[in-house]
């Protein structure tokens, strides 16, 4: 259902979602559900950002995760993404962002520095290789599609300018390491553009904005890149008057970003839909505000982040951020003629749900079932646990950690302790259950396991905890003579 708002012109002239596939990769029949239902309210495009969830061969083939998308599967997503009308902008990291290929042993010796795998040296040719190669095999699959905009990344290089090759190449040149990296960067624009002269190229703008304006004049940045200026706070903390005009000062074209789930913190699970509207409310006011001195403020960028990097827990899932998301394309189609009242029953009709907050009633949201067991269920037994059992007296007073290490308790309290821990414990296995279920519709089972790993198994072990510690004392008949040596793990 697509929800029209008061006016006649899009507010942006593309609208644009970011799929982070390095975590939690849904499988393609759901992520086809997903591009319909963001086509229906409002987007103009969607941005895979693959890395070793692609099928890719030869060199990096070790790289792949065991559980990639088959290049079968990545047709199927292009050729339904493509079907609906949506633009795809494919994304490769290309200078910060490469843990995904500098873990390994083999290739271990292309990193900036040895104790992090994260940014390639830029100045050494077979790192700079593996990366093309990398973009080679994402354009090759992707092509017969139809490229537009190609992403290239490039954000959060923490650390570069210190590898042998790099230091080599300041004596030799007697440049900078910013020269070095706008170089580089320079460098990978054109390799995609080689592909395609008319492939226009984008860019994440934090490691740039630190180029002078000389330098990007000198590499000619400006005619070959269009930054993609991120900021995810509800207030846009980052960017200002200043940082906009000095931008503008250098580059004609521009994009921002904004995001749907994933920028929060980098372990929440429970989305907050009211952070992320207010984050595009903002991008509303600095795109009217600074817009217009650009040439042209090209589009709008919602990302979904699943993982920080490469090496992080997981953050919310897909299925979890979907409200969020079909809230903050109706923010961005309703410019500054819906309150925040009328975007969130619009979004709640867009949904077909009974309320105006998404979040609280989103029964025809596809994957409902998961939704609710993160924002319910798990929630209800974390209370519980902590409700009923941690803050019982009967457990604070005689199944202590004392009690527990010591066998040392008082077994009279059992009969109230025991069934509480046994209820526990059975809707713990029930709910694993369920989700297990419900997740194997959207999810590989690596992704399930790893998101139960990390979210359910720390309530769930508390309470198995507890029900060894109850079976193991209600076996006590004897205790020992106080007092007794306290025995402790430090």
């Amino acid at each position: 259902m697509k929800i029209n708002f008061y006016f006649q012109n899009a507010y942006y002239k593309n609208v644009v979602v970011h799929f982070d596939l390095k975590g939690a990769a849904p499988k393609a029949d759901f992520l086809l559900k997903v591009f319909k239902l963001i086509k229906s309210n409002g987007a103009t495009g969607i941005l895979l950002e693959w890395e070793d969830t692609f099928p890719f061969l030869g060199v990096l083939e070790e790289n792949r995760a065991t559980d990639a998308y088959s290049l079968e599967d990545v047709n199927k997503i292009l050729k339904g993404a493509s079907d609906i009308g949506l633009n795809v902008i494919p994304l490769v990291q290309t200078f910060g962002h490469l843990e995904w290929i500098l873990k390994l042993d083999k290739f271990r010796k292309y990193r900036e520095n040895d104790i992090f795998p994260q940014v390639i040296c830029l100045a050494d040719g077979e790192a700079v290789s593996l990366v093309k190669e990398a973009i080679k095999q994402v354009i090759e699959v992707h092509i017969r599609y139809g490229i537009s905009f190609f992403h290239i990344g490039a954000d959060e290089a923490f650390q570069y300018g210190v590898c042998a090759k790099d230091m080599q190449w300041f004596a030799k040149n007697r440049k900078s390491k910013e020269v070095l990296a706008a170089e580089h960067l320079k460098n990978i624009a054109e390799y995609v553009k080689s592909f395609n002269s008319e492939i226009k190229v984008l860019a994440w703008h934090d490691m740039i904005r630190n180029f002078s304006p000389t330098i990007i004049e000198s590499t000619r940045l400006d005619t070959i890149i269009e930054p993609v200026v991120w900021d995810y706070s509800e207030t846009l903390q980052q960017q200002n008057d200043l940082t906009w005009r000095q931008l503008a000062g250098t580059f004609q074209t521009v994009w921002g970003s904004s995001a749907f789930k994933g920028a929060n913190t980098p372990s929440t699970q429970e989305i907050s839909p009211i952070h992320y509207m207010r984050n595009n409310r903002q991008w509303l006011i600095h795109k009217k505000e600074y817009g217009l001195l650009f040439k042209e403020f090209r589009g709008l960028i919602i990302t979904g982040w699943s993982r920080y990097d490469h090496f992080a827990v997981l953050s919310e899932l897909l299925v979890s951020g979907i409200p969020s998301l079909v809230l903050n394309l109706q923010v961005a189609q309703g410019g500054f003629y819906a309150g925040e009242d009328i975007v969130l029953k619009k979004t709640a009709q867009a949904m077909s749900c009974s309320h105006s907050i998404v979040v609280d009633d989103p029964k025809s949201l596809i994957g409902y079932g998961v939704f609710t067991a993160i924002h319910s269920d798990i929630p209800h037994l974390s209370e519980r646990l902590e409700k009923e059992v941690f803050a019982d007296n009967s457990v604070r007073g005689w199944l202590g950690r004392m009690n527990i290490r010591h066998n040392y308790t008082q077994l009279w309290y059992f009969s109230t302790i025991a069934p509480l821990v046994k209820s526990l414990q059975a809707d713990a296995d029930i709910t694993e259950n369920k989700l297990r279920t419900l997740m194997g519709e959207i999810y590989s089972e690596n992704t399930i396991n790893e998101w139960i790993y990390e979210y359910l198994d720390p309530i769930t072990e508390k309470i198995k905890a507890l029900s060894k510690a109850v079976e193991r004392l209600s076996r006590l008949r004897t205790f020992p003579r106080r007092s007794f040596k306290i025995l402790r793990d430090i």
